[in-house]
This record gives structure tokens, sequence and C-alpha cells, in this order.
């Protein structure tokens, strides 16, 4: 009896993991531009290319409603991995799935049409042509040579007249072309995001970096230095992050490809933290802290 339920209980298993498995691989076919978290009401894997209500967020607990601001803002856009449901949601799937999760399909590219047939029938002509202007050049010169005089008979040679040496034209140097370098105006600057209302509940801190160099460090229990590396941002960029106070006040990195680094108000460079707020429908709600409370 009890082999038999552990035989039961491991075949269940294996048909939930499978099941699982099949999800985040239709998951993860979805273009990059669609939270894997985001289904409808009636479909677990199924999403709407625009906002609907049936849409749900399934990145933790029950299924939850969405407004059309947050579908279209976040949703349905590559910055959902900054979504705090999103975030929070992945800290609970395995490392295999979660890898399916951040590496999903890039959108296909539009197939190259075939050439018109017109094309290819205007061509034949064209190819005709040439070879009768090349036949002709030919004759030409052949009735050249055939009806050109002997030398010293029916023409005389002209007296060849003095000119002038040809004196070499200048020419300007090429001079290469200015370089330009990029500058804050060419990078994108992000959505502002809507602040918190009455009601909100406040959720994570994030770290906000711009375009630049950054030096993050990695502390031990007593607040000292165990490593330090520089952080380079090509754009905007945003990070979960916890507040450490003691015994040095520093932004620990939850999330991204600096996780275990801190951020330290006057060594770290010119960072940010704002607060997250979620609404009752869990749309989010950022306000950055002051300078000081850094």
């Amino acid at each position: 009896m009890f082999r038999r339920r552990k035989r039961e209980e491991a075949a269940a298993e294996a048909a939930h993991e499978s099941e699982r498995r099949a999800l985040f691989e239709r998951l993860a076919q979805r273009p990059e531009t669609v939270c894997p978290f985001l289904g409808l009401a009636a479909d677990r894997v199924g999403y709407s290319p625009g906002t609907t209500d049936e849409h749900r967020c399934y990145a933790f607990g029950d299924p939850a409603a969405l407004s059309a601001e947050q579908q279209e803002r976040v949703c349905l856009q590559r910055g959902y991995g900054n979504c705090p449901r999103y975030l929070r949601g992945v800290l609970v799937i395995p490392t295999e799935e979660l890898e399916a999760l951040r590496h999903p399909q890039p959108m296909p590219a539009p197939p190259v049409p075939p050439a018109p047939a017109a094309d290819r029938r205007r061509r034949a002509p064209l190819a005709v042509i040439g070879v009768l202007v090349l036949l002709l050049l030919v004759g030409g010169g052949a009735g050249y040579l055939l009806t050109r005089p002997a030398p010293g008979v029916g023409f005389a040679s002209p007296t060849p007249s003095p000119s002038a040496s040809a004196s070499p034209i200048p020419t300007e140097s090429a001079t290469p072309p200015p370089t330009v370098s990029a500058t804050p105006s060419s990078v994108a600057t992000p959505t502002p995001e809507p602040t918190p209302q009455p009601g909100d509940t406040f959720d994570h801190y994030e770290v906000s970096v711009g375009p630049g160099n950054y030096t993050i460090y990695r502390l031990d229990g007593q607040g000292k230095v165990t490593d330090e590396r520089a952080a380079g941002f090509a754009n905007y960029s945003f990070a979960q992050v916890s507040r450490v106070e003691s015994p040095v006040r520093s932004w620990l990195v939850a999330t991204g490809d600096y996780v275990g680094y801190s951020y330290i108000a006057d060594r770290s460079g010119a960072f940010r933290i704002r607060e997250v707020y979620l609404g009752p429908n869990g749309e989010r709600r950022v306000a950055y802290i002051s300078d000081g409370e850094r």
C-alpha cells in the first residue's frame, strides 16, 4: 500500500512538472514586448496584443485584474521587467524556468518579397539592346580602319602648334569628418510615472541611474569594502534595492546584473533612490526621496 501510494505521488508530481515545463515553453515563445505573467481570465497563456478587461496578472497569488494604463505602459512594453509584480514573481520561479522567461523569442523579421515578374520581363529587352550597341561600336571601328587614307595620301598632316605645358590641377586634401560624441540629448529619457495617491501601499525601493559610469561596492557585515567595480550604463536604468542603515548607509542591489553590490552616497556617483508604491489595482507609482535621505 505504501509503495503504491509513493508511485502514485511520483507519477502525479512528474505529470505536474511536465505541465509546468510545457507552460513555460509556450510562454518563452512570446515576443519580447509581452510580459510572461500576462494572461487571460480563462486562459493562462493567452493574451491580446491590445488592452482588454480580460487580461490578468499571474505573477503570484490569485490572478489580478489590470488597468488599461498598466497594460499599455508596462505589460505590453519592453519595460515590464521593472514591474514590482514581475520582480516578486520571478523570485519564486525555478532557475531553468526563469531563464526561459528572461530570453523570449525576438520579433520575427518580415520575409523578403520576391522580385516582380514585370522586372524580369524588362531585363531581357535591355540585354538585347546592350548587345546591339556593342555590335554597332565594333562595326563602326572596322569601317574606320577600312576607309582611313594611307600615310601621305589625300590629307596633309597638320603642323603641330605649341601648347602650354599641362600644369597640375590642385586638389583639395580630404579631411576626416568631425567625430560626433554622444550627448545626453541623444539618449531617450524614461517616461514619467504617476506619483503615489492616498490608499497606495509601499512595495520597495529602486535605484535610478542615468547614462554614465558608477562605482559600486560589496560590503561585509562590518561595512568594510571587500570588492568594488565600475558599472557603466548607456541609458537610464533602474533596479530594485534594499536599504541598509548600519554600519554604513547603503543601497543593496536585489535584481539585475549587479546583485549583491551596493550604491553609497557621495562615493558611487550621481544615483537617485525612489520609493515604489502599488495602488489597489496593482498599478505602480513612484516618488524620489531627498538627497539627504539617500
